[in-house]
């Protein structure tokens, strides 16, 4: 149960947030993604002013406050930036740092919308249950130009912003949810030439996790244990001598990929993987 469904349990404090929403302070969380500027793959994060489609009559700026972590967790650099009415930006390495460099790691974005907007976020349905977010888009593209596309699907469970400050901690500081996950997609072995996963750490906290690779038959055909701290990023290739001996099976059939646990609750793997000497692919797991 989440913090915002415990508190709405009691009829005082609800009211009491509720009179708190409405004044425009409704709580905010950034949206995480895996940005990798090394090894030929170069990403660019896509945002879009989505206040301006909610609030069409009133055309404003709102501020991106991005920050790019390294693959230890460590801060790199925070930049604001002012994105227009219906504006879009896009941002490569050099715009958020101010140079190129060799990096890996966890990138979010805080949009925070200007008081006019604030204060409507109070017509929006479901308000004791709201909270804004911030969906991005990352693409990554190879040195041939080919281009990956990958949307929003967890935020960065470790800060809150746009609360009253005791709203903010519990939120922040809320026990991370993990569990045992395994993807749908399957992999066809026989075309299969590389395969890489991509861990990420949204929580505040630590956290082990193992990397499967699940065959047909339900069975764990590989594993990979990845200890991370808060904001970390663990890239775990499986072995090319491994690969091929799936592949000299028989019947190489197929392969998904599995965490157990997952460290926060929507915190699925990237997958890069390449078929038949083709380009990368890059997806959520």
């Amino acid at each position: 149960m989440s913090v915002l469904e415990t508190l709405s349990k009691s009829s005082v404090v609800r009211g009491a947030y509720d009179r708190v929403l409405s004044a425009g302070f409704v709580p905010r969380r950034a949206f995480a993604h895996y940005f990798m500027n090394t090894e030929g793959i170069r990403s660019r994060a896509h945002l879009q002013n989505f206040y301006s489609t909610f609030f069409p009559l009133t055309l404003t700026d709102a501020t991106a406050h991005v920050s790019l972590f390294n693959k230890d967790g460590s801060l790199i650099a925070k930049k604001d930036f002012v994105v227009p009415p219906f504006g879009q930006l896009y941002l490569e390495i050099e715009d958020i740092v101010g140079h190129d460099m060799d990096m890996e790691g966890m990138i979010y974005i805080d949009f925070e919308p200007p008081a006019v907007i604030r204060k409507q976020l109070k017509t929006l349905p479901g308000l004791q249950q709201l909270t804004v977010q911030t969906p991005f888009w990352v693409s990554y593209r190879d040195p041939d130009d080919n281009y990956m596309y990958v949307h929003s699907i967890e935020s960065y469970r470790g800060k809150v912003w746009g609360a009253v400050w005791p709203l903010k901690q519990m939120m922040a500081r809320a026990t991370p949810t993990r569990h045992v996950w395994q993807s749908w997609r399957l992999l066809d072995v026989a075309l299969l030439d590389a395969l890489q996963v991509v861990v990420m750490n949204h929580s505040h906290v630590p956290g082990s996790t193992t990397v499967n690779v699940v065959g047909g038959d339900g069975e764990t055909k590989w594993s990979h244990e990845v200890t991370l701290d808060p904001r970390a990023v663990g890239r775990v290739i499986v072995p090319e001598e491994t690969i091929l001996e799936w592949k000299a099976q028989a019947d190489p059939g197929t392969v998904r990929i599995g965490l157990d646990p997952l460290l926060t609750g929507n915190g699925k793997p990237y997958v890069i993987m390449r078929y038949g000497n083709g380009p990368w692919s890059l997806h959520h797991g």
